[in-house]
């Protein structure tokens, strides 16, 4: 396949946001980018939305380029996730065509790049439809904060129907996913949020209690809340709160939070307590997708800036919002 075909194909070029370098204070800016051919088990998509999170912060410091085998090659458009259109597929690609609207993860975006751009790759393995009654935004930023609230539930947690979980962070990126998960595998769910605006979230979207987390009560919330044999907990945020939480919670609790967030040091021998990943498996990442096509777990998107102003996106990052945080391509 080449883009530029016809008179009807792709532009040859893209603009994408991009890092010139690894640092702090170091943005994303705009570039002009060839666009990249669909290999055998790739699908080329124009993008339209894409997710903005936490992670993306550590990737400009280069917390990823630590990991063996990882060397960032420049510019590197950002970017794991995001969703659009079919424009082509790979020979090897079977059940998606041309105008398919996907969402998708780029787990290893060197060499090609990420969802920061007008174009990106995904791998077959790591694209599924985007169900009729979600937006392309809504599907957009599910993959990744999906994939890690599935796996701290699911493998970590080992939560089944019935029992009593605490979710710190439960407004935000992951935590509002999480909810809808511990809902739907039938949890009763203790839902600490962040603000009174956070609160109303978690209520909606079907808390059994939701608290604010920015006011004194949480160790009595959990006393009356968590069962004395032990309850779960998972901690979407960091800090004093998650201090507080592990401190509240009764012996024999299992607690377990996504990796790189801020955790104090855990001195309680009476609680089984750990962090986790997503991994990305494929496994995993089509678990996530069966739920969504049961439904219902719909992201809430509480900002939306176009691409160029990716700055602005990630700022709001660091700041109080609810849900999720993307940028639009198009």
């Amino acid at each position: 396949m080449h883009v530029a075909a016809s008179p009807l194909a792709e532009p040859e070029t893209m603009r994408a946001m991009a890092l010139a370098r690894h640092g702090a204070a170091e943005l994303p800016r705009p570039c002009d980018l060839p666009i990249s051919e669909p290999g055998p088990t790739q699908l080329l998509v124009r993008v339209h939305a894409a997710g903005v999170g936490r992670w993306d912060l550590h990737e400009r410091e280069g917390a990823f380029a630590r990991t063996p085998g990882q060397r960032t090659r420049f510019p590197h458009v950002t970017g794991s996730e995001g969703a659009g259109v079919v424009v082509a597929a790979g020979s090897e690609v079977r059940g998606f065509h041309e105008g398919d609207r996907v969402h998708g993860l780029v787990p290893h975006r060197n060499p090609k790049g990420g969802c920061h751009a007008q174009f990106a790759l995904f791998d077959a393995g790591y694209a599924w439809r985007v169900p009729p009654w979600l937006s392309l935004d809504q599907a957009a930023v599910l993959p990744v904060a999906g994939g890690i609230a599935l796996r701290g539930l699911r493998d970590v947690l080992q939560a089944r129907t019935g029992d009593s979980l605490v979710l710190l962070g439960a407004s935000g990126g992951i935590g509002h996913l999480a909810l809808q998960l511990a809902r739907n595998l039938g949890l009763r769910t203790l839902a600490i949020a962040s603000g009174d605006d956070g609160v109303r979230l978690a209520e909606r979207l079907g808390a059994d209690v939701a608290i604010d987390g920015r006011k004194p009560g949480i160790e009595r919330a959990i006393a009356r809340f968590a069962p004395p044999g032990g309850g779960l907990a998972l901690l979407t945020a960091g800090g004093d709160a998650a201090a507080r939480v592990v401190a509240a919670m009764p012996r024999g609790s299992r607690i377990t939070w996504p990796n790189g967030v801020d955790m104090p040091g855990i001195a309680r021998d009476a609680v089984t307590a750990r962090g986790h990943g997503a991994g990305y498996d494929p496994a995993l990442m089509r678990a996530l997708q069966a739920l969504v096509e049961a439904g219902p777990l719909v992201p809430h998107v509480s900002q939306r800036f176009p691409l160029e102003r990716i700055a602005q996106a990630l700022d709001a990052v660091t700041r109080h919002h609810l849900g999720r945080i993307a940028v639009l391509a198009a």
